[in-house]
């Protein structure tokens, strides 16, 4: 008889994507293993009674809410499809339940980043939590990023990130252009037509007043801004446009996803300091 309450569906998923990141050290790698530890992990968050040792697949099953158990279930096959997990366990246990992080998945879950995402609800809630004034207009483009992630359409994903990036920045510069007190030093950033030459600009004219500016503003202003928004921006030309370039790897868009966020973060902190 289940004594847990129910959970949603993101609490659940963040339990399964922790449990199989520590396959490794917990042993997991079957189905059964996998409800067992997430059983184990909401009981302990419940202050509820915890399992017996060795407890198997249907103790754990019994533990959870039943609608809990069918959500792990669900879980696992969304992982599967987006790629992060495989089945079998080796060339000798080819099939299901055996199932272990694909090599993509090693690295995607395992990553120490605090901007680590799972899916395309997972992705928007790390980024307003970072950047509350993301504007909608980059959201609606986000949300097409990740979910052509997902899908494995790797160059229009890249593509709709690239959107997003310029869309954050010319809000960047807008504010700047309007600002009270620096106005007139960013207007002429506003009069040019392309965007490499925007950023350009703005590099240039900021440089010189760095030092006024409050260190949150400033702080890996390197990284975060010139560096990202470069490499976005090359990432966007080299797929929107037939250059005969080698298409992205899964891995790497999923960097530019991951870098996407300090990067709006480093926009929200500039427009703030230069308003």
């Amino acid at each position: 008889m289940w004594n847990l309450p129910q959970h949603d569906y993101e609490e659940i998923r963040e339990v399964v994507v922790d449990v199989l990141s520590k396959a490794s050290t917990n042993g997991v790698n079957q189905f059964a293993g996998v409800l067992e530890h997430t059983a184990r992990t909401l009981a302990r968050r419940h202050n509820a009674p915890p399992l017996p040792t060795g407890m198997a697949y249907a103790g754990a099953d019994s533990q959870l809410h039943p609608n809990d158990s069918n959500i792990v279930l669900e879980v696992v096959w969304d992982l599967f499809r987006q790629g992060v997990v495989t089945l079998g366990l080796n060339s000798s246990n080819p099939g299901w339940p055996w199932l272990r992080l694909s090599r993509f998945g090693q690295q995607a879950l395992q990553h120490q980043s605090p901007f680590r995402f799972h899916d395309s609800s997972g992705f928007l809630k790390v980024l307003h939590a970072e950047v509350p004034d993301i504007s909608a207009a980059a959201v609606v483009y986000l949300e097409e990023a990740v979910a052509a992630f997902y899908a494995d359409c790797l160059l229009a994903s890249l593509v709709m990130l690239g959107v997003a990036a310029e869309i954050e920045f010319l809000r960047l510069v807008e504010v700047a252009a309007n600002s009270p007190t620096h106005g007139s030093r960013f207007l002429p950033v506003t009069k040019l037509p392309f965007i490499r030459a925007k950023i350009t600009k703005f590099h240039e004219l900021l440089n010189p007043i760095i030092k006024t500016l409050s260190q949150s503003a400033t702080e890996d202003l390197e990284v975060n801004l010139t560096a990202i928004q470069s490499a976005i921006r090359i990432a966007r030309n080299e797929s929107g446009h037939p250059t005969g370039a080698k298409p992205p790897t899964r891995e790497q868009v999923y960097m530019w996803l991951v870098i996407f966020v300090p990067f709006a973060r480093q926009l929200m902190r500039l427009r703030k300091e230069l308003v």
